[in-house]
């Protein structure tokens, strides 16, 4: 095996079972050495070292929160016990749907509140009947007939306070219990009861958390040598553990312009498109942050094009047309798709950019 420790050439008839989508066969090595280079070179990707105004990004950590502009704690307005739960944490559900069946005194009581309402209304629309029948005859003085509109006017006032209480609290039914239903769509994130549960308005805050997940939160860390260089409208990119080599792109679209107490850092927000639930609360991020200032030219070439090996880092350059040098390079840092080289390589020079990995550990083995 040759060392990796030191530049060499390889003859690129090695590479004729590597010349990515065109399967070159063995046989191609007899051919014009003019006809095996284009074949070959029609194989490869290659990209163009070049100096490139440099950004450097700004590297945050943080996690996947929930939006709170979409997330709805759900309380129950009176006490009582839990008799049925049809739902459970993580369900998705829809807006109106049942989340708990209650047992409540107090739903009987407004039960009854209502039918008592609803009774007097009906009492005041026949006493306006007759008083406005007996003072046509003449019968009834003009302020009997007023005070029993006004009567009517009340019963009004009370049928529809119960019923808009009736609205916030959900209908009871006659054996005293009432539902509790969902005031949004999403995924039940907290659920505190279940069948059984007694509770009273005093001892338990809320019984389940609705949040909408469609489109998610990024709060992300910024120590304080790094404040000056975050602000809204910044293109980032978000990685977490469970998609490494996928990331999500979006803007700075919110700086917390005060300090945590503790960790003495500022949060930024980044609002991400979920539609595919693939982002979870909760999870770890990686924010990188690409600054808008630049700094003088820099050589960069794409990062696919940087091969890791014995803790050192090469990129495969093209000398000419039958020949390819494993060069060990330095970087500066990786901004996204595109790293920046202290030293290894020259600008104009060409260097393969897809399957990079694989090349070299064939002209390496």
């Amino acid at each position: 095996m040759k060392s990796l420790l030191r530049p060499a050439l390889y003859p690129f008839t090695l590479l004729t079972l590597l010349a990515g989508c065109a399967e070159q066969e063995v046989e191609t090595i007899h051919k014009t050495e003019d006809r095996l280079s284009a074949e070959l070179l029609r194989g490869l990707t290659l990209d163009t070292v070049r100096l490139t105004a440099a950004t450097r990004p700004v590297a945050l950590t943080g996690r996947v929160a929930l939006n709170a502009d979409q997330t709805a704690p759900v309380y129950a307005l009176t006490g009582g016990v839990v008799r049925q739960v049809p739902v459970s944490l993580g369900d998705q559900v829809r807006q109106g749907q049942v989340l708990a069946v209650i047992h409540s005194t107090q739903a009987a009581d407004r039960e009854q509140q209502q039918t008592s309402a609803d009774l007097e209304l009906a009492a005041a629309r026949q006493q306006l009947a007759t008083a406005e029948s007996l003072h046509a005859d003449g019968l009834l003085a003009e302020q009997d007939l007023a005070q029993a509109r006004n009567n009517l006017q009340r019963a009004r006032q009370e049928v529809g306070r119960q019923r808009k209480q009736a609205a916030v609290f959900g209908r009871s039914t006659t054996d005293a219990t009432y539902t509790l239903r969902a005031p949004i769509a999403g995924f039940i994130t907290e659920q505190h009861v279940a069948a059984g549960t007694q509770f009273t308005t005093g001892s338990l805050d809320h019984l389940f958390t609705i949040s909408n997940l469609d489109r998610i939160w990024v709060l992300a860390d910024v120590f304080q040598n790094d404040i000056t260089k975050v602000k809204i409208g910044q293109a980032v990119e978000v990685t977490t553990l469970a998609y490494p080599a996928t990331p999500f792109t979006g803007t700075i679209d919110k700086v917390y312009n005060l300090l945590h107490a503790d960790s003495k850092t500022m949060k930024v927000r980044v609002q991400l498109p979920n539609l595919s639930y693939r982002l979870k609360p909760g999870m770890h991020a990686r924010v990188l942050v690409h600054s808008t200032t630049t700094t003088q030219p820099q050589l960069t070439v794409p990062s696919s094009s940087v091969v890791f090996a014995n803790d050192r880092r090469y990129v495969l350059v093209l000398k000419d047309a039958r020949m390819l040098e494993s060069r060990e390079v330095q970087l500066l840092h990786t901004n996204g798709k595109e790293s920046y080289v202290q030293a290894g390589v020259a600008p104009g020079e060409q260097v393969v950019s897809r399957n990079a990995l694989l090349l070299y550990k064939e002209l390496n083995d």
